[in-house]
């Protein structure tokens, strides 16, 4: 891996990989919805999606073709801690590629026609989030566990706030935050060093630095068991039970990992042969446990007959009791480890996603070189160490909300 810092502070990482004639860049920016007030809840959202529709040099056509002519895939997200802007190409097309992944990135026009089309797109997505339970369920959670914190409203944003944005806040918002300090572009494929510095300098050296930004706040939990519920015109129900976890630069990130393999994420996940399979109990079982900056949080959450959810409840409780009383068995832990494995492995054979996660571990402050490291950190995990984590954190201090009839 190479690494360089332009002149404004664009972080460029750099990796030549020969085996096949693609390269990919991905550019990572520091500020995602963790950096919006609640009046924005959304705006970073709405940038991104605007980003694709047109750029002071294109317009929304003629971008579409640009793209198409090099034979190229781009990608836009948003993520609580960061917004990404990708694209990946035949090496033959690398230079047209990064001149386009400029352009749309720091020279968007915010045409008012494609404002409003896709204001109407965003509010139909949020309506849309109303007719799916699990949705609900995870709305009513962010907001009792996060309380007023960006983290606790989704990255699509809200009716209210989404519905009022102007032209100037999203030039504003672009303006502030797309800028050289704090971000990172990287790069991998077939492209040596000295090309990818050549283009990085051609065509993201005149990015405006930009002011520092402020570190966002962390969240504040509860501190406290609270119980929410809601009433919802679905005929199933809904269980969410989630305790405060740490980020990802916590020394126990990688061992929650593995503990939410074993007790979710795959279907021979303790949760799914426990509440599923023997007991009949859930039509969806399953955890998460979210890799975040700040604080993050450990969720196991089901869909379910209303009248079950007092034994599942217990039952869950009782799951979480064994993980801390028992010992994972080495052949448990073996298995779950292999799993972790495949799919890690799987996730990185394309050079786009080498290249984004490279991107990824380096935004989110851990460094780029995390990810050589991280596969090694997970099959290092011990049964004592989930034994430990599933003690410090499963407290009873803990989230539950139900939504159902």
């Amino acid at each position: 891996m190479n690494e360089f810092t332009l002149a404004n502070g664009i972080k460029v990482l750099h990796k030549e990989i020969t085996d096949n004639p693609l390269v990919s860049a991905q550019l990572f920016l520091r500020a995602g919805s963790v950096n919006e007030k609640e009046t924005e809840a959304g705006l970073a959202n709405f940038v991104q999606v605007l980003l694709m529709q047109g750029t002071k040099n294109r317009d929304s056509e003629k971008l579409s073709r640009d793209i198409e002519d090099i034979g190229a895939s781009v990608s836009t997200d948003v993520d609580n801690d960061f917004c990404t802007l990708g694209i990946s190409v035949m090496d033959a097309k690398t230079d047209k590629a990064m001149e386009l992944l400029a352009d749309v990135a720091f020279n968007p026009a915010f045409p008012a026609e494609e404002i409003e089309k896709e204001r109407t797109n965003v509010l139909a997505g949020i309506r849309s989030r109303q007719d799916h339970l699990h949705n609900v369920a995870d709305d009513l959670f962010l907001k009792t566990f996060y309380g007023n914190h960006p983290y606790s409203w989704p990255d699509i944003g809200k009716k209210e706030t989404v519905s009022g944005f102007m032209r100037a806040d999203l030039e504003r918002w672009h303006k502030n935050n797309y800028t050289g300090n704090g971000t990172v572009l990287s790069i991998a494929g077939n492209i040596t060093l000295e090309k990818a510095k050549k283009l990085a300098e051609m065509f993201f050296s005149s990015v405006p630095p930009g002011a520092k930004q402020d570190e966002a706040r962390p969240p504040a939990f509860p501190g406290h068991k609270q119980v929410n519920s809601k009433n919802s015109k679905f005929q199933q129900a809904y269980l969410m039970i989630g305790w405060p976890a740490p980020n990802n630069a916590n020394k126990d990130f990688a061992t929650l990992k593995v503990l939410n393999s074993l007790l979710g994420g795959r279907m021979s996940g303790r949760l799914f042969t426990e509440l599923r399979e023997k007991l009949g109990l859930a039509y969806e079982v399953n955890s998460f446990y979210p890799s975040r900056k700040l604080s993050s949080r450990f969720v196991v959450y089901m869909g379910l007959d209303k009248k079950n959810i007092p034994v599942a409840e217990k039952r869950i409780m009782e799951i979480i009791a064994d993980i801390k009383q028992t010992p994972v068995s080495d052949k448990e832990l073996e298995e779950t480890k292999n799993y972790i494995r495949g799919i890690y492995l799987l996730d990185h054979q394309t050079i786009g996603r080498k290249a984004w996660y490279t991107g990824f571990w380096e935004i989110m402050g851990a460094g780029y070189s995390y990810d050589d490291q991280y596969l090694e950190k997970l099959m290092s995990v011990s049964s004592q160490s989930i034994q430990s984590a599933a003690a410090a954190y499963f407290t009873g201090d803990y989230i539950q909300v139900t939504v159902g009839q």
